[in-house]
C-alpha cells in the first residue's frame, strides 16, 4: 500500500572505516524494509479474505455452501440464479483466433496462447453505385 501512495524505501550507507587520507574505506549500506508490519498485515488479511471465498464463482463460502441457498432445497429460504449472459467480444475473438490456428496448425495449436488487444477500426469504405 505504500508504493502506491508514492512511498520509496530510504537507502542509508554507514561509513564504519576510514583511509589515512581521511576518505571512506569501508562501509554498510542498509536499505528500509519494504514490508512493514502493517504491509505485511494487509497482505495476510487480503489472504484470509480470498481464503473465504469459492475459487470458482467468487462468492463467499460461508454463503454458497449454505443449504438455506441450494436452488434444489424446497425449504431454502434464498437460491441462487444464473444472470442472463453477456456477450464478451474478446472472448469472440480469441475463440477465432484458436479455432483458425486449430485448423491451420493442428499440432502446434494446443501450445499456441493467443491474446487480444483493442485496436481502432479502420474507416469503412464506402460504396460505389452503378450510376456512381
Amino acid at each position: 500500500m505504500k508504493r502506491l501512495d508514492g512511498w520509496e524505501p530510504r537507502t542509508v550507507a554507514e561509513v564504519t572505516a576510514w583511509n589515512e587520507q581521511g576518505q571512506p574505506a569501508r562501509w554498510v549500506t542498509s536499505r528500509e524494509a519494504e514490508w512493514d508490519g502493517r504491509e505485511r498485515a494487509w497482505m495476510l488479511a487480503l489472504d484470509l479474505y480470498e481464503g473465504t471465498l469459492c475459487r470458482k464463482c467468487g462468492q463467499p463460502l460461508a454463503e454458497c455452501t449454505d443449504p438455506d441457498n441450494d436452488p434444489d432445497n424446497p425449504d431454502a429460504g434464498h437460491q441462487y440464479v444464473a444472470e442472463a449472459p453477456t456477450e464478451c467480444f474478446s472472448c469472440k475473438a480469441l475463440v477465432r483466433s484458436e479455432e483458425k490456428w486449430s485448423k491451420s496448425e493442428p499440432d502446434q495449436a494446443p501450445y499456441m496462447i493467443h491474446t487480444v488487444v483493442r485496436v481502432a477500426k479502420p474507416p469503412r469504405r464506402r460504396r460505389r453505385g452503378r450510376n456512381g
